[in-house]
């Protein structure tokens, strides 16, 4: 029997609807939603409240939070898929526009809440014109580049759309996903040690488009991979970064990012593996269907407050337990669904409140 590895169909989900609307919810993209959201809350465990980047790279314990790094790095990107993925048939018109207006409300209130506990808690003394200012800049929450990110990337999506539908081949719309590759993931590996070989200009702000038309693409031809090969290219891409370390540079000071950032080329195949994996997947059980769809309807607010609870227990788990960066990865498994937990009952909160609200306004 012939196994075939990577399956495309000419025809795609968005043409079969035909615009259709239905209220099912596809339970694969739940899903991708809410490892995107665990992904960001356990990557700020490696990224920005412990000492993973800044301690000599040694022992088996850093090999294997390297790989987690690696691998969780990609939560930012899975968003942008997901976009390209849902929004292939948007057109700039007014319903689109006003749909904007949730991010944008759960951002400033979430924004509110951010200031009061960075003063009352943390002893931020800021005047009102200032943290006015942090609002407007996207630093109220520490985290909100990504609105920034969206926003912009929202009032491109209709005219993005128009230049994907214009492509006439999908060689042709291949040798975009290329060229936006070789723009954003190849800088960042081969642009080193004193060699510029690609173009690194556009690197940086071309990046979500890379992912967006990703999930364009998959949203149109509906390709499949082999769950087999879709694991094997994760954990491959993983194992690079901290045998490199271990192996070439022989963990003499601090790790060496070999890919680079979320963009980069071995973060751009874990996400498209991660997301052919989940796109398709149907959970019968319903119970863990109801989470996984409630918790992706929330991932929105639980990635603005999780800040809030990254501030709250890390101090307190490092001033008590943290010894070296080893030995605390044991506590990666309780903090971050501590964390992931603390930031989802609040997320349903302000849900459930707004759609108390919304109701009483109807």
């Amino acid at each position: 029997m012939k196994t075939t590895l990577i399956t495309f169909t000419q025809q795609g989900f968005a043409e079969r609807s035909h615009g259709e609307k239905t209220s099912k919810r596809i339970c694969g993209l739940d899903l991708i939603r809410v490892c995107a959201i665990f992904f960001v809350i356990a990557g700020h465990f490696f990224s920005l409240n412990t000492s993973f980047r800044v301690v000599p790279f040694a022992g088996p314990s850093m090999f294997v939070q390297s790989m987690m790094n690696t691998l969780f790095s990609v939560g930012v990107p899975l968003f942008m898929m997901l976009t390209g993925y849902l929004n292939i048939n948007k057109k700039p018109s007014a319903a689109y526009y006003k749909g904007m207006i949730r991010v944008i409300a759960a951002y400033l209130l979430f924004s509110v809440a951010t200031i009061l506990f960075r003063t009352y808690y943390l002893g931020e003394e800021l005047g009102i014109l200032q943290w006015t200012l942090k609002v407007l800049n996207y630093s109220a929450i520490p985290y909100a580049w990504y609105i920034e990110m969206w926003l912009g990337l929202a009032l491109l999506t209709p005219f993005l759309n128009y230049l994907w539908k214009a492509i006439p081949t999908r060689n042709e719309k291949l040798l975009l996903l290329g060229s936006l590759f070789i723009m954003t993931s190849l800088p960042d590996l081969c642009n080193r040690y004193g060699l510029y070989v690609f173009p690194a200009y556009f690197a940086k702000a071309c990046y979500p488009f890379l992912f967006f038309f990703i999930g364009t693409f998959i949203r149109e031809y509906q390709p499949r991979i082999a769950t087999w090969l879709g694991c094997c290219v994760i954990v491959a891409m993983t194992l690079i970064t901290p045998t490199a370390n271990a192996v070439l540079f022989r963990g003499s000071g601090d790790i060496v990012e070999i890919g680079g950032g979320p963009g980069g080329v071995f973060y751009t195949w874990i996400s498209i593996a991660i997301f052919l994996m989940l796109y398709q997947t149907d959970i019968s059980v319903n119970p863990i269907r109801k989470f996984i769809t409630h918790c992706s309807r929330v991932s929105l607010e639980m990635y603005l407050c999780c800040f809030m609870f990254d501030r709250l227990y890390y101090p307190w788990f490092k001033a008590r337990f943290f010894e070296s960066q080893p030995q605390y990865l044991a506590f990666f498994f309780v903090l971050v669904p501590l964390v992931f937990l603390s930031s989802y009952l609040v997320a349903a909160l302000y849900n459930y409140c707004s759609d108390c609200v919304k109701k009483l306004w109807n």
